[in-house]
């Protein structure tokens, strides 16, 4: 007996050789006792412009999944939701991690580099998931050429009520359609901001936003905020409540039903500005070992830095456009280009899309010069090329259409043209928007194109080149933004946490 429970003893003590890395996602190797802790955290600082989070010594690591969650007052009785590609991440314009007064990490022009980033989210999470925590809706589903209510039962001499020739947006129910759209689908009754009356006000929808997708490095690693020293600092930089670059003035937060406009500033609910943190605590005597064992921390993260450019369609005719990353190790970048005519709020992804080439004649042809060689032998032009060059370069397939990536109709994206009648999106309306248009639905709007630099070479003091030649319509201007994905090395030592660039 006194065998057994020695080697019980001997078994359950905490060794060097059994502590794992905590900080890395993903399963323990070993059977640990852990404890998830919940608290709601208010800002310290909060106003129209800007919110600041501050996080005091805690016990644990910062969970990967803690969020931040948001609200708008409705002010209209127009019925007004998120852009549906992004959602609540529109009312985000830059975020930044301070330790200290040091900056971990920080993402500017948010609401465009998350629009690239939920193209790899699965319809599945979208429908399932995404529609209730932060109302990204892009989830696809066939559309039926004739259900209207009422129709009557199925007719085996004409199949043309079970046919369904085209997709649409889901939401995970069932649409009614006649054939030439007049019976729209529509959000769910919680995801519409309606100010008809002090109900509708109170049951305006509050949505969240991870961390690890504010902060990217988050994503593969858990800060331990239990062996830092310093306070940590998130903040948050609010969108602009309007722009007039479109011609007339828009919410750039917002957008609304077909036929109307959103000219009002939607304030941002100060109530609902929470912080959702969860710490991860393990037995005392594991913590105190892998503190023990890890005196010095090193880890290494992406962090992105922004470079955009703006001018009219000539401008990005045959361009060369000097990125930056001198001196860097870059190991990604991406970029997509917005047209000013789609910051209208009279649509459903507002300004945060990537426009394709005008129509099936014309392309996107670029490449990238870096270190004095090109990352292409021959300048890249094809569609289906480019579209698994992003898909190489990101690890992951974009779960959007051909006709949301390349729309091959005779109106041209961003012209505000009529509806692509080759186009496989529906002519079905969604919140009164024709899903098929190219201005404000989503034919050839999530044009995002990615490159890896794939030969693991720190950049010179040249820095990178992108090749951009494209045609797209005239009449309004156009921003190009680029991200480059550095790598930045981050330690933890005596309580202080600095980061620097590899």
């Amino acid at each position: 007996m006194d065998n057994q429970t020695d080697a019980m003893t001997q078994q359950n003590d905490v060794t060097e050789d059994r502590i794992p890395d905590l900080m890395k996602i993903g399963q323990i190797p070993t059977s640990y006792g852990q404890t998830l802790t919940t608290d709601v955290i208010d800002p310290v600082t909060f106003s129209q412009k800007r919110v600041r989070f501050t996080l005091q010594r805690v016990a644990g690591f910062l969970h990967s999944n803690s969020k931040i969650t948001l609200g708008v007052t409705p002010k209209t009785t127009t019925r007004a939701f998120y852009p549906l590609n992004i959602g609540v991440s529109s009312l985000i314009k830059s975020a930044q991690l301070l330790v200290g007064n040091k900056q971990i990490c920080s993402i500017e022009d948010y609401g465009h580099y998350h629009a690239y980033q939920s193209l790899f989210v699965s319809n599945e999470n979208n429908r399932e998931r995404e529609q209730y925590l932060s109302q990204r809706c892009i989830n696809h589903q066939p559309y039926y050429e004739d259900r209207a209510p009422g129709a009557g039962h199925f007719d085996p001499a004409d199949d043309t009520p079970n046919s369904a020739s085209r997709y649409g947006l889901g939401l995970g129910r069932n649409s009614a359609h006649d054939g030439a759209g007049a019976l729209p689908m529509q959000l769910l009754p919680f995801q519409v901001h309606d100010s008809t009356n002090p109900s509708t006000v109170a049951e305006a929808p509050v949505y969240s936003v991870y961390l690890s997708d504010l902060f990217p490095f988050l994503k593969t690693n858990q800060l331990p905020a239990f062996m830092i020293d310093e306070e940590i600092h998130i903040d948050i930089t609010f969108q602009d409540t309007l722009s007039s670059l479109a011609g007339a003035s828009n919410s750039i937060r917002m957008c609304c039903a077909e036929g109307q406009t959103l000219a009002v500033e939607y304030d941002i609910t100060e109530s609902q500005v929470k912080l959702v943190y969860d710490s991860i605590s393990y037995d005392g005597a594991i913590m105190a070992q892998y503190a023990a064992q890890n005196p010095k921390l090193v880890f290494q993260y992406e962090d992105y830095r922004l470079a955009k450019r703006t001018g009219d369609e000539t401008e990005f005719s045959n361009l060369t456009f000097a990125v930056g990353g001198n001196g860097r190790l870059v190991s990604k970048l991406f970029f997509g280009l917005q047209p000013n005519s789609n910051l209208i709020s009279d649509s459903m992804l507002n300004g945060y899309v990537a426009a394709c080439p005008s129509d099936n004649d014309e392309k996107l042809t670029t490449n990238l010069l870096y270190n004095d060689r090109y990352l292409f032998s021959v300048d890249r032009s094809n569609d289906a090329m480019l579209f698994q060059t992003t898909a190489h370069a990101e690890g992951g397939i974009p779960m959007i259409s051909r006709d949301e990536y390349y729309n091959p109709g005779s109106a041209a994206p961003g012209s505000g043209g009529g509806a692509n009648i080759k186009s496989g999106i529906t002519n079905s309306k969604f919140e009164g928007h024709e899903q098929r248009l190219v201005l404000n639905g989503l034919g050839g709007r999530f044009r995002w194109t990615a490159f890896r630099l794939n030969r693991g070479e720190r950049v010179n003091n040249k820095g990178i080149d992108l090749i951009y030649k494209t045609t797209v319509p005239g009449g309004t201007n156009y921003t190009l933004r680029v991200w480059l994905e550095l790598l930045k090395v981050a330690t933890i030592e005596n309580g202080q946490m600095s980061c620097y660039f590899a």
